[in-house]
């Protein structure tokens, strides 16, 4: 089985280095869950997950059927009609906007007359939208089209810039262009709603975690970053992401293995020191530990994860009986806390990751892999 959800950090690829070292249990436990990588791998027949971040697990929630799981299919599906038309309505105006660009190129407009057109025509045009604008689905009709326009504008002046010094884009570039600003506008528009939905949208719990799933699964390489103003700012994940098939992602979430799966789960919202300390533990168990790494960035969903957390974490895992496996980047104060402690044992191995949003670099990462048994 494969994660349901989009998360940074997931353990997928990592597990063929520690599947021969999972010891037979009867129950599975993970205190930092996220998309659960290696729960679906391993598909126990009794588990406890855990994470602190609350829409998670509302998602994790609702698919399970504790919530209105109804609303939120419906929901969710929403996003992915609404997703899956966003070419027909390129065909309505692609032959506009490309002569359009073709004028600003060769100068016959300038960017203020291209946003006037194209903001007058998209306007026009509205009513051949089919939904998209419906104030039920978007909330927010108006800066909906504003995000649209923007984006369309960005990526035509950017295009622009681009053949100027390059020359001209390969055939069915510029329509690749297109299709990404308006789906960047949609997504765009969606990010804002999550970011103001508790302070300027009225809307249901089943919307508002549709929505974030949404988000997650569209953002850039599934990063989480947040501003000062704990604003969720990763931009929308560009070209690549035009032709996910986004409808067998959700089909996948609604399938009987999904719930037949987590109908046997214990799903919790709490800190993971109280997982950990729980009286029904037993040896028979076996836990899987993913915490966030040590670096300079330790935010982890707007909450903080510091190295006070990391000593907490190890000081729990030195006196725990339950065999447990613990993944995280090897750094010198990550080794230090578990090197030469009695009772633990210690491996590592390598991962390349792809960073840097705009950059989009490669970097290797030596993992430690921490266990006692």
């Amino acid at each position: 089985m494969q994660p349901l959800i989009k998360w940074p950090g997931g353990k997928s690829k990592e597990y063929e280095q520690i599947k021969n070292l999972i010891p037979k249990h009867s129950r599975y436990i993970e205190p930092f869950f996220g998309g659960g990588a290696i729960f679906f791998k391993l598909q126990p027949k009794k588990a406890i997950v855990n994470d602190i971040c609350e829409e998670l697990i509302e998602f994790y929630r609702f698919i399970q059927g504790k919530k209105n799981k109804i609303e939120f299919k419906n929901c969710l599906y929403d996003y992915v009609d609404n997703w899956e038309k966003i070419p027909k309505y390129i065909n309505i105006f692609e032959n506009e906007i490309i002569k359009l660009y073709n004028d600003y190129k060769c100068d016959k407009k300038n960017e203020k007359e291209v946003k006037k057109i194209i903001t007058e025509k998209l306007k026009s045009k509205e009513n051949q939208f089919n939904g998209l604008f419906f104030e039920k689905f978007a909330l927010d009709p108006n800066n909906l089209l504003q995000e649209i326009i923007k984006n369309l504008i960005s990526k035509i002046t950017k295009i622009k810039k681009i053949e100027l010094e390059r020359g001209l884009l390969p055939d069915g570039d510029l329509h690749k262009n297109i299709e990404t600003a308006f789906r960047s506008g949609f997504y765009m528009h969606f990010r804002n709603i999550m970011n103001k939905n508790t302070s300027k949208y009225k809307i249901s719990l089943a919307k508002k975690i549709s929505n974030y799933y949404f988000i997650r699964e569209f953002c850039y390489a599934s990063m989480f970053r947040f501003n000062a103003k704990g604003d969720f700012n990763i931009p929308y994940g560009g070209i690549a992401y035009n032709n996910k098939d986004f409808r067998s992602k959700v089909d996948y979430i609604f399938s009987d293995e999904v719930e037949k799966i987590l109908k046997k789960t214990e799903i919790l919202n709490t800190d993971f020191e109280t997982i950990l300390n729980r009286k029904d533990l037993t040896k028979k168990d076996f836990i899987f530990l993913d915490p966030p790494y040590d670096t300079d960035f330790s935010n982890y969903e707007k909450k903080s994860f510091d190295k006070k957390d990391q000593e907490r974490l190890a000081k729990c895992l030195y006196k725990i009986k339950i065999p447990f496996i613990l993944i995280i980047k090897k750094t010198p104060f990550i080794y230090n806390l578990y090197k030469n402690k009695k009772g633990i044992n210690l491996t590592s191995f390598e991962k390349t990751y792809l960073y840097n949003v705009k950059g989009r670099n490669n970097r290797n990462v030596e993992h430690l892999v921490v266990y006692n048994f």
